[in-house]
């Protein structure tokens, strides 16, 4: 993950399990050196760690879940590249960890980013069906204003994939009301 950069195509499934590529928006998140807790979800075949509240797809109907939801013998879904789909395991272990990176592919045309082989998500599935169409229009009119707009509403800073890190309108008013 520390290597993408926007731009760049990754493996990405649908919400009905089809897997193709999908692209990196530059509205990505990635903060390579913030040191954070993780969930490692272990199947079978896969192992993939993530924020406790970065989402996967699990259970029979992929809803969209928090990794601090997922429990062991729940299902979530791996990539099959040879089947061009996306296949259930079991999680056997969840394991604790701390350790440096934050990175969070945000994609172009609404696919689940596949890492590790695992089918992920950034966020819940309302806001990657409304992104599916939203991103390609902002990113091709005006990306800066895209995040002007996250700093209006977001109340903290957001570490792009690009590395410009963009902090909250809040913040930067009261810093300017100090200045003065």
């Amino acid at each position: 993950l520390s290597s993408l950069s926007a731009g760049d195509s990754i493996l990405a499934a649908s919400a009905d399990g089809t897997i193709g590529l999908d692209t990196v928006s530059s509205f990505s998140l990635a903060d390579p050196s913030a040191k954070a807790a993780f969930l490692s979800l272990t199947t079978a075949t896969a192992t993939v760690t993530l924020t406790p509240t970065h989402k996967l797809p699990a259970g029979p109907a992929k809803a969209l879940k928090q990794a601090s939801e997922v429990a062991v013998g729940e299902t979530i879904w791996l990539a099959s590249p040879a089947a061009d789909t996306l296949v259930q395991a079991p999680v056997l272990k969840i394991t604790k960890v701390v350790a440096d990176g934050l990175h969070s592919p945000l994609t172009m045309h609404g696919g689940w980013p596949v890492v590790d082989g695992v089918a992920t998500s950034y966020n819940s599935a309302a806001v990657v069906a409304r992104n599916k169409y939203l991103v390609p229009l902002v990113e091709s009119v005006c990306p800066t204003l895209g995040r002007l707009v996250v700093a209006a509403t977001n109340p903290k800073a957001m570490h792009y994939i690009d590395g410009e890190v963009v902090e909250p309108i809040s913040s930067l008013v009261e810093v300017a009301a100090a200045v003065a």
